[in-house]
């Protein structure tokens, strides 16, 4: 009796153990797949999925931040808000396999290395484009996020506001922008490359990378445009930013300062243009007291009324240290290389277009670059292959001459509604780098 009583009490209790091991590896299993997602996820080219689809997946915490690993070649944002606390870090190939699965998980760098993944930056930064508003769109809702090595690439011309990154943080959030490379964005009004509003106590960031031939068309700030509000922080260390216009002021940046602090060092401003502040325009608005630190930087270039250096208008400003340094282009762009037109006049009928090239002498063969010169009712992202133009090549032919002034265009040829002609630096093959170049004035 004993012995009959004991044995489904037996099997209840190993029934239970039973179950409770499948609960406990099942959650081992869940533990196991947050780690993943909150590790890394695949992104980009070669079958790695759509940035959109990774941020939409990754999971929104503050310790232990999802980490986007982007591929490098160029693959659309869609347009996404970034509403969540990241690390999207670029610089990354896919295996010659590419990936088993659209924005597969990873637990950590050892994890992609082993499965074929080689990480190139800072070196080489990833592409990440959009043509009909910023290319990167950060939310109030986000606390900390992280962009690393990263080329945005704006494809349109009718952005308003910031046509790489816009976005505005608030209550005490932290932004990291680092090694970030925005060239030949154009806007309606202001904030060429960035806009960005810092409020309520936050910090923004922006360490090292290239504000590059930007141009805010009727507004302010070039390359950038950033307001600072309440005790808010904005640092700069590193940064290049050159060939930027803006029609107001701040040819190189923008900053307006209802408070908070601002601190820029060790970068390089290399002719910008502006109505007013060729490099850098800060102005201070409101009541509260605004600190301006300044401390080993270069300005040089710039040829409108804003004269070269730093201007500074409004009340209180306290200015910390101001050391400026003079420093010719070529330098200030560490060897980046790019096309300026620097000006457009009539000869009879002809177009003379003055240019300067950087880093690069234009050659029609294989393995170098030469120049893809059109109007601005031409899209830069339809200025080369694949696009469907139409652009003319500079030098016409391998071993032709490619000194400035270029005079390939003719007053007839203007399209209707062209104000001004563009350069862009082209492939072999006849692609173009985006944001290579500038757009210039038609007289």
């Amino acid at each position: 009796m004993f012995q009959h009583h004991t044995f489904p009490f037996r099997w209840r209790r190993m029934s239970l153990a039973v179950l409770v091991a499948l609960a406990m590896l099942a959650v081992s299993l869940i533990a196991l797949q947050l780690r993943a997602q909150a590790g890394f996820i695949a992104s980009g080219a070669g079958g790695c999925g759509t940035f959109r689809q990774a941020i939409l997946s990754a999971p929104n915490v503050l310790t232990d931040r999802a980490i986007i690993a982007q591929m490098i070649p160029a693959k659309t944002t869609d347009g996404i808000a970034i509403s969540k606390n990241l690390i999207i870090q670029g610089g990354w190939m896919p295996p010659q396999t590419g990936c088993q699965q659209a924005n597969e998980p990873f637990t950590d760098t050892t994890d992609l290395l082993a499965r074929g993944f080689t990480f190139l930056a800072p070196v080489t930064r990833s592409i990440l484009q959009y043509d009909l508003g910023p290319v990167l769109n950060i939310d109030p809702a986000v606390v900390s996020l992280t962009i690393q090595h990263i080329d945005v690439r704006q494809l349109g011309i009718t952005t308003t506001r910031g046509g790489g990154i816009s976005g505005v943080i608030t209550d005490g959030a932290a932004v990291l922008l680092e090694n970030l490379s925005i060239g030949g964005s154009r806007v309606v009004s202001d904030g060429g490359a960035l806009r960005m509003e810092v409020r309520g106590g936050s910090r923004l960031v922006i360490s090292g990378g290239l504000f590059l031939s930007n141009t805010a068309t009727t507004g302010d700030g070039g390359g950038f445009e950033i307001w600072v509000y309440d005790t808010s922080e904005v640092v700069l260390r590193g940064v290049q930013v050159a060939s930027n216009t803006a029609a107001a002021s701040g040819g190189g940046g923008h900053i307006v300062m209802d408070g908070g602090t601002l601190s820029i060092t060790g970068s390089h401003f290399a002719n910008n243009q502006a109505g007013w502040g060729n490099a850098l325009a800060i102005e201070s608005v409101g009541s509260r007291p605004a600190v301006v630190r300044l401390n080993n930087n270069t300005f040089d270039g710039g040829t409108m009324a804003g004269g070269n250096g730093v201007q500074i208008s409004g009340e209180p400003v306290q200015l910390e240290g101001n050391n400026f340094h003079h420093l010719f282009l070529p330098l200030a762009l560490n060897n980046v290389p790019f096309a300026r037109i620097t000006g457009i006049t009539l000869n009879g009928e002809v177009y003379e277009v003055a240019f300067e090239a950087s880093g690069f002498t234009p050659q029609l063969a294989a393995g170098r670059q030469h120049l893809h010169f059109f109007f601005d009712t031409v899209p830069p992202s339809e200025a080369g292959v694949p696009g469907a133009g139409p652009w003319k090549i500079y030098p016409t032919s391998p071993g032709g001459p490619a000194d400035s002034p270029y005079t390939g265009y003719t007053r007839s040829e203007k399209p209707p509604g062209a104000t001004q002609m563009c350069v862009l630096i082209a492939e072999y093959d006849h692609s173009v780098r985006q944001g290579s170049g500038n757009c210039f004035d038609l007289p």
